[in-house]
């Protein structure tokens, strides 16, 4: 018996440990004494690593490794622009990667898991949420993981945190639906959403009974009789698609206006572990407040966090240009979306596809900046696409650009830069 023991031990501690298993794509984060690195080319992103045992090679980006296993590790010599930039030594360990080393002369952690592989099947999310944000970040908690081509049906509350059964259900301030974490997504991508259901789901909507004082001359201000502070309310007809003011006076009972359901708000985590209230805007999208963002409409966001990290909210039944009461004609929503991922690619500010028109979204502190953003924009997305000289953009631009002035009322500003389709057809790419 004893040496039946003793041959058992043995043959065990004979057996081979378990190989590690380095090729593949990870989702990595690259950290400097435990903070996010705000100057280093590795941050949070993609490792793609192909080979076995005596032969690797990776990317990062624009970084490329070569290098071997070794008893410590998978040893990792840096390059880019054919230049040495750093080593890293990395362990696996059940599907879990940790190591680090110096990278521009920086040292730094790496952690990372393996992307999770895509189900053949798309899945149709029922989501009921049981809690909104007034914030985009990172830090909240994700409230539904999907995956690219999988769709979620949904719903917003209003400005207020008013439900569509007219149930008060979080603070007012443009509550947020979300965060939707979409598995694949890393900074460096984009983001798309379809919007493939927007629509009302009661019958009233709220609106502000005053114009925003930053869309009007100081001395009309000082001059006119103030508002008594009590909203509009609209009453809306799902039937005929329209809107009247619940109690119009002489002057607007025959006012009557069509509804256009749209989501004022559609916007991922910001760069750089921000947290930036609902109401702002910027180039992760946000508070856009543009028309343009309806039913039908596909969204394109730049990616800044892993995961993307996805809220929609502030739905408005109906809206002019400018959003100038501060306030559209706020209500609650259903909202069904599909998303898909553009790996490595990213305008770096939002843009749109209506089915019918082109758009990108220029934010700005002022009309001039905000103009200036989305014409910027507009030209680098012709040049990508087209590759036009600038003689060729400015032809273009000159002869078919459009602009919708979105909203004029909140902390930025943003300005629509558009050309419709039948015009782009014309270019030959």
């Amino acid at each position: 018996m004893k040496a039946q023991f003793v041959l058992a031990i043995t043959a065990a501690m004979a057996l081979p440990a378990s190989a590690a298993d380095y090729a593949g794509r990870w989702e990595i984060a690259g950290r400097q004494f435990g903070m996010y690195p705000s100057f280093q080319p590795i941050t949070d992103g993609r490792l793609e690593i192909k080979g076995s045992g005596g032969g690797y090679t990776a990317t990062y980006n624009a970084l490329t490794f070569t290098g071997s296993e070794q008893k410590d590790g998978l040893h990792l010599d840096c390059t880019t622009g054919g230049k040495p930039c750093g080593a890293l030594v990395l362990k696996e360990s059940k599907g879990k990667l940790t190591g680090g080393g110096t990278i521009a002369d920086e040292f730094i952690d790496i952690t990372g898991t393996r992307a999770k592989p895509k189900p053949a099947q798309a899945t149709a999310h029922e989501f009921t949420p049981k809690r909104f944000h007034t914030l985009y970040s990172n830090d909240a908690p994700p409230a539904l993981r999907i995956f690219p081509g999988d769709s979620v049906h949904t719903e917003t509350v209003d400005n207020r945190g008013y439900d569509g059964k007219n149930v008060f259900r979080s603070a007012h301030g443009n509550p947020l639906t979300g965060p939707f974490y979409v598995e694949g997504a890393m900074p460096g991508d984009t983001l798309v959403v379809h919007l493939k259901r927007v629509r009302i789901n009661r019958d009233y909507a709220m609106q502000a009974s005053s114009v925003a004082g930053n869309a009007l001359n100081p001395g009309y201000l000082r001059s006119e009789v103030k508002s008594d502070g009590a909203p509009n309310t609209w009453k809306l007809d799902a039937a005929t698609n329209t809107g009247v003011l619940e109690k119009p006076g002489e002057h607007l009972r025959d006012y009557k206006v069509p509804l256009l359901p749209m989501i004022g708000c559609v916007g991922v985590a910001p760069p750089r572990q921000q947290a930036i209230a609902s109401s702002n805007l910027g180039p992760w999208g946000g508070n856009m407040d543009s028309p343009s963002v309806r039913e039908g409409t596909t969204v394109y966001l730049p990616v800044f966090q892993p995961g993307a990290l996805l809220y929609i909210g502030d739905t408005h039944a109906q809206q002019g240009d400018g959003e100038l009461p501060g306030q559209a004609m706020e209500t609650s929503m259903d909202v069904t979306f599909s998303v898909e991922v553009i790996e490595g690619k990213s305008l770096g500010q939002t843009w749109i596809d209506t089915g019918d028109e082109i758009g990108v979204m220029g934010v700005g502190g002022s009309l001039d900046e905000s103009l200036r953003v989305a014409t910027t924009g507009m030209a680098q997305w012709l040049t990508e696409r087209y590759h036009l000289s600038q003689a060729e953009i400015a032809a273009v631009l000159g002869t078919a650009m459009r602009y919708e002035i979105a909203e004029v009322v909140d902390p930025q500003l943003n300005i629509v830069a558009k050309i419709k389709k039948d015009m782009l057809a014309k270019i030959h790419p």
